[in-house]
């Protein structure tokens, strides 16, 4: 299927990142105060170590799980905005 996908895109000169849309990444960069997703991932990943200090073992691994993807997704908008503040100066 993928195949196929990249197939067609090849042949009508399309990229396939094209059609991607991310919302709420968008929303959080062109903010300049605080953004309520973060707040809310702030929420999340204090309960995500809270289950890592006392939930059981399956728990405590799938948390761990979801609080480093959450620490990536944090430095990609740090870099992100980062990159960001830099063009705006730049301007």
């Amino acid at each position: 299927m993928k195949e196929a996908a990249k197939a067609q895109n090849a042949a009508t000169g399309k990229d396939d990142i094209g059609w991607r849309h991310f919302p709420q990444f968008e929303k959080t960069l062109s903010s300049v105060e605080g953004d309520p997703l973060l707040q809310k991932v702030e929420k999340t990943c204090r309960q995500l170590d809270g289950l890592i200090k006392s939930g059981s073992d399956a728990d405590k691994m799938r948390a761990q799980s979801a609080l480093t993807a959450y620490g990536r997704s944090l430095d990609l908008l740090r870099q992100l905005t980062e990159m960001r503040d830099r063009q705006a100066q730049q301007k």
